[in-house]
């Protein structure tokens, strides 16, 4: 009997010792360190609701022109600048709005290189409508279209919309425009380029006059469990019925009639249609609303995300990770994540089971990127015309550490836009 009553806490005791010893053998095994573990990490909390509608949608480059003239793009890795000028921005209201000029590339181009005025620039155009919302101000005026936001530093009544587009200059007069604070955001230090405006092909391009020494960054990369979005987006309520099947390089689940979910199993990356997603209008607003409902619903990432470009052609809104004030191109073949509305009641998105999470010292500082101006001659040397050329930017390279599992470089370089499709300069002139 006696025998019996000690065998518990003998056992518990020999259990414990064991689990502490095979701890301590984890905890000091070098492996254990090292960044080369291909242990997934499966998210319990939903961590998009951190990137709000307003942040996700704030525009992604400034340019300052100061009083001489002296033109520069301004980023800041300890402060979100384009956040900072928002909250100021926020008690505007609009009287009136008035056309200064059209389709006149010297307007435009002089209108680009005013004195003393911030640039607030989209990739695409966008509308009044949408602007208000994103920067929660009171600028109600005839709806239009327009992808850079002029304010004056030295007329507080005033600010403009360019449309790069239409070449249009639009002046709007304003109220409560407390242009002080403005200028107190620009006064914090800031990583600055000398840059300037340039027409190519009929439309703004910003030009580098110097090569640039930009930093370089490494990542420990997230990799979420597709079963975390499986169970998150596929089922629908408690009767859901999931077919899951097994390819070579893919796995797809399919609820039968509404929704469906191809994984990649050779570049993680995810395609999700949804059948059944009423869109209420196909307003601007009404749609990138839309798009960022769902993505906040599929539950993944947000933190270093922001929009890049909506194609109205093909009805796709996609966006980028940014990192250190410049979009990162070769994440996936798409981006971070792309949405296409297929029609009123369903969407396509792609996106990526990896996303930045940690980072770590990379193996070099810094990377010195070549001016524009030896850019353009390299690729007319290259038979690349400058008439083939839609766009040119400044952007990091996503390649993937061969020496540590799960960590990404990011190495500062320029993209070419050539038939619609972003590519790196050293591909365009092979």
């Amino acid at each position: 009997m006696k025998l019996r009553q000690l065998w518990l806490p003998v056992s518990l005791g020999i259990a414990m010792v064991i689990s502490l010893g095979l701890s301590v053998m984890l905890w000091t095994n070098p492996a254990h360190s090292t960044l080369s573990s291909r242990t997934k990490v499966t998210k319990t909390n939903d961590n998009s609701n951190n990137t709000t509608f307003q942040d996700i949608y704030l525009p992604s480059q400034i340019v300052s022109t100061d009083s001489k003239g002296q033109q520069e793009v301004l980023t800041n890795d300890k402060i979100n600048i384009a956040s900072q000028l928002r909250d100021k921005m926020s008690r505007f209201t609009a009287t009136d709005v008035q056309t200064v000029s059209e389709r006149s590339s010297k307007a435009y181009l002089k209108q680009l290189k005013r004195k003393s005025t911030v640039l607030l620039n989209y990739e695409t155009p966008m509308t009044v409508n949408f602007f208000r919302k994103v920067f929660d101000n009171q600028l109600k005026v005839p709806n239009q279209k327009f992808n850079r936001v002029q304010l004056l530093l030295n007329d507080p009544k005033h600010l403009y919309l360019l449309n790069d587009q239409t070449l249009r200059v639009a002046r709007v007069k304003l109220k409560n425009n407390e242009a002080g604070k403005l200028k107190k955001v620009l006064s914090d230090q800031m990583v600055k380029h000398p840059v300037s405006f340039m027409m190519l092909n009929g439309k703004p391009l910003l030009y580098y006059p110097d090569a640039l020494k930009l930093k370089t960054y490494s990542y420990q990369l997230t990799e979420q469990t597709q079963s975390y979005y499986a169970n998150r987006i596929m089922t629908t309520n408690a009767n859901s019925s999931v077919q899951i099947k097994h390819h070579k390089n893919s796995t797809v689940y399919d609820d039968h009639g509404f929704r469906h979910m191809v994984v990649s199993d050779k570049d993680d990356t995810v395609v999700f249609t949804n059948y059944n997603s009423q869109v209420k209008s196909n307003s601007f607003l009404t749609t990138m609303n839309h798009v960022y409902q769902q993505m906040v619903m599929v539950g993944m990432p947000l933190d270093n995300m922001r929009f890049f470009a909506y194609d109205s052609g093909a009805h796709t809104v996609s966006f980028r990770t940014y990192v250190g004030g410049l979009p990162v191109f070769d994440q996936s073949n798409f981006g971070a994540v792309q949405v296409q509305i297929l029609d009123q009641t369903s969407y396509q998105m792609n996106f990526s089971l990896d996303s930045l999470q940690v980072p770590i010292p990379p193996a070099q500082d810094s990377a010195t990127v070549e001016s524009m101006g030896t850019l353009l001659k390299r690729l007319e040397a290259a038979g690349v015309h400058k008439r083939k050329i839609q766009d040119i930017q400044l952007g990091y390279t996503w390649t993937r550490d061969t020496g540590l599992d799960k960590v990404v470089n990011l190495t500062p370089t320029w993209y070419i836009k050539i038939g619609g499709k972003w590519q790196t300069y050293e591909e365009a002139i092979q």
